[in-house]
């Protein structure tokens, strides 16, 4: 018995070394081993490590900040992942990674709710950006993601917040600092009719920006007469909630471009790149791993659209990945169209409202990004 208990002894204590060791190394890896800013896998940008300073650290929004990071950052992330799939699809399991499989096969992202001081610290950075800015007009269009307007298709088993309380109530606090353009209604009168999401990646499909366009056109009193003729441009698109959740395709999904009438003329400028172009579109990414980036070429803190229009019409945008394959409807509309992705953008954002003189400001993101984001209010607050 004696010895059993020596054994045992011995047995713990060599296990916690381990452990400890693996847990210290893990944790050395973390700092010496560059931050990766996209995973191809996921199709997303991961987290960076948060700014420090004495708000974030009292709001809380660093320490959130700091978890976002290490899960992203964390050494051998995209193995890990695989193998924890390969197991779940194993054991039967309906959800890989928070993501859903449906019967016809299509993929779901789950729906965590944000807690209330995130919700509120949003609303009061929002707030107090409006209060700074009171004569230039808001627009805040937050678009559903498929887990709220499939409901239906979800598995039976699956357990996911409600998306449409976070709109509901997140809408009725923005009502008061601009105009509310909620497409839920439009969407649920054409999903059964359309394909409004990929089957298998976390963005609208182009059609489905269109039917937002359309909502965006009499809040936003746009004028244009453009008709625009859809037609596929990549017919094979494997999207990210395939990758991230290790289950087998069951069917590609199709990337859709509309063409208008009238072709707009304008460049666009890639502010931090230097670089500029021609068209919103980037057809050399079709053959990539993430077709979507047709659109822009992918996400940059700061992209400039000028036209030849002659109406004083400049509109700041700040959005998400899902504004992408939107933006090229508003075109014809403006003079001039700033886009910047929050994620990315470190300059300072007052200097550049007060010097550019825009006439409209839209927030245009997707509810599951804007219910996890972290980047929006700093910049926001001019806290870059």
């Amino acid at each position: 018995m004696r010895r059993l208990k020596k054994a045992l002894r011995k047995f713990y204590i060599v296990f916690g070394l381990l452990f400890a060791v693996l847990l210290f190394g893990l944790a050395i890896s973390t700092l010496l081993f560059p931050d990766q800013e996209y995973s191809s896998e996921e199709k997303r940008a991961l987290a960076q490590f948060p700014s420090f300073n004495l708000s974030s650290v009292i709001d809380g929004s660093f320490m959130d900040g700091m978890e976002d990071w290490q899960a992203d950052q964390f050494p051998f992330r995209n193995k890990l992942m695989q193998a924890k799939s390969k197991l779940s699809l194993a054991l039967g399991a309906i959800r890989s990674q928070n993501v859903y499989r449906c019967s016809d096969g299509a993929l779901m992202e789950h729906f965590k709710m944000p807690d209330d001081n995130t919700i509120n610290h949003l609303a009061g950075s929002l707030s107090a950006f409006s209060d700074r800015y009171p004569d230039i007009p808001k627009y805040f269009c937050i678009v559903p993601t498929a887990i709220s307007v499939l409901e239906d298709k979800l598995p039976t088993a699956a357990l996911t917040d409600d998306q449409n309380l976070y709109l509901d109530h997140l809408n009725e606090t923005l009502s008061s600092l601009g105009t509310i353009v909620d497409v839920r209604d439009t969407f649920s009168q054409h999903k059964n009719d359309q394909q409004l999401y990929y089957f298998t990646d976390h963005h609208w499909t182009t059609d489905a920006a269109y039917l937002a366009w359309k909502e965006l056109y009499p809040a936003m009193n746009l004028r244009s007469a453009v008709n625009y003729t859809p037609g596929v441009v990549c017919n094979n698109f494997a999207g990210s909630l395939l990758s991230s959740s290790g289950f087998p395709i069951k069917k590609y999904d199709s990337i859709s471009i509309y063409v208008p009438d009238v072709d707009p003329v304008y460049t666009v400028t890639y502010e931090n790149e230097q670089r500029m172009t021609a068209s919103v579109y980037a057809p050399e990414h079709l053959t990539d791993a993430d077709p979507y980036q047709i659109f822009f070429g992918g996400n940059f803190a700061k992209i400039t659209i000028k036209t030849i229009n002659d109406n004083d019409r400049k509109l700041f945008i700040f959005k998400d990945s899902y504004a992408n394959c939107l933006i090229p409807f508003l075109i014809p509309d403006f003079e001039e169209i700033t886009i910047i992705d929050p994620r990315y953008y470190y300059d300072d954002l007052d200097m550049e409202i007060l010097s550019s003189g825009y006439t409209e400001i839209l927030f245009l993101y997707n509810a599951s990004t804007l219910a996890a984001d972290t980047s929006l209010a700093p910049v926001l607050r001019n806290e870059q």
